[in-house]
């Protein structure tokens, strides 16, 4: 065979080779350009979902505040003034039993009372929406707790609100230890925003197989950013079930307090010298307490993670 036509043949082998190998980096390539493209829209499609959820938790949180300011405001503040009215019967055994309410307990409720009367006044001047989610979420936080300085959180204002709120959930200011307003921060913003996941883009270079491989790894990396915002969003859930369970306890307990309260007042009993050894104060003191604990449970701990004693603080209250 003339050495021409081998080396003729040869070329063409060589072309077909060549194309071949061409065809297949660019379909390699065309793979992870879709697979990325892929990843990225489910990314952003679990990124959409986490904040409509978690603004939606947001809001929650916060009429869940305003809600239990309204019962400081109306249901706790005429029980501490019953309180002081029958200071000695408050704070004296029943049955052999222990006090239902101690001496500090009703300086603390004096002292929610006065602060909450406070922020229902001005929540249109000071109030931020992140110091009332944080007493949606913590209980009494911005109510019962107070600022470093010793100065009762609700009453301050502004910046100074904030910054104190943002101090008790860092763990207190860093001259005592705690995390301060930086480690309060980033709590809260994992309370509102759930968590910050980041998955790097992703540069094709001129080398198929490694597109390849690359494109797969960003797949399982956006899998992972995708699985932490779902885990994220049924964390809110639980979290929006607990406000309405904690709320429909609250009105349940708000609702019996009134009955009796206003039982009270229409018969004029609180008018009679032997009020504070009636039944009825008795009774009011009983569903006051559970009142003030339901109060104070918190949804979350300092962690932004679920409560894990929810159930159990429930339970003390459903008696």
């Amino acid at each position: 065979m003339p050495i021409p036509f081998i080396l003729g043949g040869l070329a063409l082998m060589a072309a077909g080779y060549g194309a071949k190998k061409g065809y297949d980096a660019h379909e390699k390539n065309e793979e992870a350009e879709r697979i990325v493209r892929s990843a990225q829209r489910r990314f952003r499609q679990q990124e959409e979902e986490l904040k409509k959820e978690s603004e939606a938790l947001n809001a929650n949180l916060i009429e869940f505040a305003e809600f239990k300011l309204s019962i400081f405001t109306t249901k706790i503040k005429n029980l501490v003034e019953l309180l002081n009215k029958c200071k000695d019967r408050a704070t004296s055994k029943l049955n052999h039993e222990k006090a239902i309410f101690t001496p500090e307990e009703i300086k603390q409720l004096e002292n929610a009372v006065s602060n909450s009367l406070e922020i229902a006044s001005g929540l249109g001047k000071g109030i931020t929406s992140g110091a009332l989610t944080a007493l949606g979420a913590y209980g009494g936080v911005g109510l019962l707790a107070s600022a470093s300085t010793g100065t009762a959180i609700s009453a301050l204002s502004g910046a100074a609100a904030t910054n104190a709120t943002l101090a008790w959930l860092g763990g207190g200011s860093l001259a005592v230890g705690g995390g301060g307003i930086a480690l309060g921060t980033a709590v809260l913003g994992g309370i509102v925003a759930g968590p910050l996941v980041a998955v790097t883009g992703l540069v094709m270079n001129s080398k198929a197989e490694e597109n390849l491989t690359e494109a797969k790894g960003y797949r399982k990396d956006t899998d992972v950013g995708i699985e932490k915002m779902k885990l994220s969003i049924e964390g809110f859930k639980v979290i929006d079930k607990r406000i309405n369970e904690l709320e429909n306890i609250i009105n349940g307990l708000a609702t019996r307090f009134d009955n009796i309260y206003f039982s009270i007042i229409n018969t004029r009993l609180l008018e009679k010298t032997n009020f504070c050894q009636s039944q009825e104060l008795v009774q009011l003191m009983e569903i006051g307490k559970s009142l003030k604990i339901a109060l104070e449970i918190s949804l979350l701990d300092k962690n932004g993670n679920e409560n894990k004693n929810f159930k159990q603080e429930i339970e003390r209250i459903m008696v």
